[in-house]
């Protein structure tokens, strides 16, 4: 008996692209914007023509937690919503009610599970971000300290000329 996977998954093609399109469409609602400036530092970050700045670094460093602290809540509101379908779903098979529902509250979950995984990726992806531009800015402070801009104190001329009294006094000429 042979299996033909590739029918499988052309007969399921449609299905697969509506479940991707409704992920994004979620992803997209709750959070997309809040990832869209750490996806700006991340470029900045990556860029090997020019080098972050120190501006950028501290953005990262101070403003980035922030943004992850305001997603982990919206993705706490959003795991929620997750328990909700799932205990739905446990309610729908004890009834026995309508199939077709079932399929699609448990299509539901499969996506919503799928947007909290992609999430949970870019939230530990943006930990690693943080901590890369923690050490690119300790590295740079070391450097200053180790380096800094040093006073030079040279021996200036003596910009005085001498009036012709026999070379006693120095008299200066402005």
């Amino acid at each position: 008996m042979s299996v033909d996977i590739s029918k499988a998954t052309e007969s399921l093609r449609e299905d697969f692209e509506a479940a991707d399109s409704l992920v994004d469409e979620i992803y997209t609602k709750y959070f997309s914007e809040r990832f869209k400036r750490i996806s700006d530092l991340e470029v900045a970050f990556r860029n090997t023509d020019t080098p972050i700045t120190d501006e950028q670094l501290e953005q990262i460093i101070t403003a980035v937690p922030m943004d992850l602290y305001m997603i982990s809540s919206n993705l706490a509101q959003f795991k929620q919503h997750h328990e909700i379908v799932k205990l739905t779903n446990k309610q729908r098979k004890k009834s026995k009610l309508d199939e077709d529902i079932d399929v699609e509250y448990q299509l539901m979950a499969i996506v919503y599970n799928s947007v909290i995984d992609r999430v949970e990726c870019q939230i530990s992806f943006t930990k690693e971000l943080i901590m890369g531009a923690k050490k690119i800015w300790d590295a740079r402070r070391r450097t200053d300290t180790a380096n800094p801009i040093k006073d030079t104190y040279v021996d200036l001329p003596d910009y005085t000329k001498s009036i012709n009294d026999g070379g006693r006094t120095n008299v200066p000429i402005f």
